[in-house]
């Protein structure tokens, strides 16, 4: 067994009073589709939005990583959450976020984040690995498969449900 075998997959919930939002991006290249994914999540591991949005075309995925991240501040937004911590996997886009570097590829969607960051009163953007984004990235490898968004406000599917529930329960192997 490996370490990483070893390590625990779970998802870490906010500080109390504070949204988190899991994002991740798919992309299918022979399909030319790409998916993004957004998981809110309160301070319980409760489930208070979700999204799964198709993208027609496909770009290179960390400007389809940063556009899901774009994505989970809008909903944020529409939401009226005022402290939230955007989540991903996508290790290169954070950080550049974080460091208010722009990166080429992405300069004008980090422009539009660091826009919208000053929409809350506090929000933070962070880096975790892909088994501590479980249900995002599940949900994202969905949206590719969809003609249309899918939106989960008040009432989710079972499936995503039992995600999520299994994403807090989640012990080392």
């Amino acid at each position: 067994m490996t370490i990483w075998q070893l390590e625990s997959r779970r998802w870490d919930a906010p500080q109390a009073g504070w949204i988190k939002l899991n994002t991740d991006a798919a992309l299918d290249q022979k399909r030319n589709k790409a998916g993004w994914a957004v998981v809110a999540r309160n301070n319980l591991g409760e489930l208070v939005g979700s999204c799964a949005r198709p993208n027609e075309g496909c770009a290179e995925a960390q400007v389809e990583e940063a556009l899901a991240i774009r994505e989970a501040m809008v909903i944020a937004k529409r939401m009226g959450s005022r402290k939230v911590e955007l989540e991903s996997d996508c290790k290169l886009v954070v950080d550049k976020i974080n460091a208010r570097e722009e990166e080429v590829s992405i300069a004008t969607i980090q422009l539009d984040i660091w826009r919208l960051m000053k929409d809350f009163d506090k929000c933070c953007c962070s880096y975790t690995r892909r088994s501590n984004n479980y249900v995002s990235h599940y949900l994202a490898k969905f949206a590719i498969t969809l003609i249309d968004v899918a939106e989960w406000k008040l009432s989710f599917p079972a499936w995503l449900l039992e995600l999520a529930q299994a994403d807090l329960q989640e012990q080392l192997l």
